[in-house]
């Protein structure tokens, strides 16, 4: 039987390792949590585009595809700094003594020749989790789960030298295995945040009704409050994959 660590142990790892350099983490996560809350606002603007009935069809699809564009370019850019910045943080949490520089860690995988397969599995994984939410929204969200750790996998097998070999797919196959038996957890997890994220969401839907000095206000909130949270969940989902493969080291040789 194996022995996983508990939801309290994850958490515990982490609040221990964000205690003893909150600094270094804040600096390693900043950026792709910046990425992430100006995507959000790209998003917003898309469906204000969508909406708005006065303008005129041809500004229309020119302003959508030039948005559609920048969305594309800012995903692109938002995996490569995400995944960089969550693998250092795997290693991290495997060597708590690790000295790295956090914010060049952000472009760790700008310079290796294989970035493009992290696109290339990004795409693989949304096109698969699509056409199981063809069948019912369930069984999309338990592929999600099923997926969740297929970039993790990636980085191990190929820092073992063990990638050469294998299509992508396998990645992806890997995560799955792993993931028997584990979704339910993850998802408990995932749930356990819920009040945090929640908590982001009205802070960031204070300033809305008051004008754009209150909105600046609690956007510029947000951007503190998630400087705190960001590290501590994105972390605690890398404890989880360290956790899913200290039990099962057979996967991944």
């Amino acid at each position: 039987m194996k022995n996983y660590r508990s939801r309290y142990e994850l958490k515990r790892t982490v609040k221990d390792l964000l205690h003893r350099d909150r600094k270094k983490a804040t600096l390693l996560f900043m950026l792709p949590m910046f990425v992430l809350i100006f995507t959000q606002f790209t998003g917003k603007y898309t469906s204000q585009l969508i909406s708005t009935s006065i303008m005129d069809q041809f500004y229309l699809l020119r302003s959508l595809s030039m948005t559609l564009l920048s969305s594309l370019a800012i995903g692109i850019l938002f995996l490569l700094i995400t995944q960089s910045a969550n693998f250092q943080g795997l290693d991290w949490l495997r060597d708590p003594e690790a000295d790295f520089d956090p914010l060049p860690s952000n472009f760790a995988y700008f310079k290796n020749p294989n970035w493009w397969q992290l696109i290339v599995t990004y795409l693989l994984i949304n096109i698969f989790t699509f056409f199981w939410s063809l069948l019912l929204v369930v069984p999309g969200i338990i592929k999600t789960f099923s997926y969740s750790q297929t970039y993790f996998v990636y980085k191990d097998l190929n820092d073992k030298g063990l990638g050469e070999n294998r299509s992508l797919t396998d990645y992806i196959t890997i995560s799955r295995r792993l993931m028997d038996g584990n979704k339910w957890r993850y998802f408990v997890l995932q749930l356990s945040f819920i009040g945090w994220w929640i908590l982001g969401g009205i802070i960031s839907s204070i300033g809305a009704p008051f004008g754009t000095l209150s909105t600046f206000i609690s956007t510029l909130l947000l951007a503190l409050y998630m400087l705190w949270l960001y590290p501590y969940y994105t972390l605690t989902l890398a404890n989880f994959y360290k956790d899913l493969v200290d039990q099962n080291p057979e996967l991944l040789k």
